[in-house]
């Protein structure tokens, strides 16, 4: 059985540019983030969230996701040689109703592991202005184990009721 540990969580009470956990112990054999965000971009229902590991802005990141919006629209995607996570999840934006806030879970697989480079899964959901659900993947190509991972929106800020937490996953012995 798999035991979950939140390690942080990020409650915003007002605007933030961004959100970093920092010093994450490589005592987990895996991470998951959990966020409920919601952008301030003028104009928009919603746009990508965005990641760096380890302050890495370097053209290291590469991801592919799978989306719908609405019934009617769907796409793939792919993203290779960004500073960042593309597109690692969504969160709604101002022309959504004011209520919500769009979910993503992120799990981070063998994040300490220095013998391989770093990968993850995900799933956003929103319901707004035009329904969306998204599955991705992504690529960090380095070696060196997460310590730090820095989420933000592509423009604007996160605002207030933003909530992100992040997990560490343990195998029960």
């Amino acid at each position: 059985m798999a035991v979950f540990e939140a390690i942080a969580t990020t409650y915003l009470e007002g605007t933030a540019a961004s959100v970093e956990f920092t010093s994450i112990p490589a005592t987990y054999e895996h991470l998951q983030l959990r966020i409920s965000g919601r952008q301030n971009i003028s104009g928009s229902a919603g746009g990508a969230l965005r990641i760096q590991f380890n302050g890495d802005t370097g053209s290291n990141y590469s991801n592919h996701t799978f989306q719908t919006y609405g019934a009617s629209s769907l796409n793939a995607d792919g993203y290779a040689s960004f500073a960042y996570v593309y597109q690692a999840g969504r969160i709604t934006g101002p022309t959504s109703h004011a209520s919500i806030y769009a979910t993503t879970i992120l799990d981070i697989a063998d994040y300490a592991n220095t013998n391989k480079n770093t990968t993850f899964i995900g799933l956003t959901e929103s319901i707004s202005a035009s329904d969306y659900l998204s599955f991705f993947s992504a690529l960090w190509d380095d070696t060196a184990a997460v310590t730090s991972i820095l989420l933000y929106p592509p423009s604007d800020d996160f605002v207030a009721d933003t909530t992100i937490t992040l997990y560490g996953l343990n195998s029960a012995n």
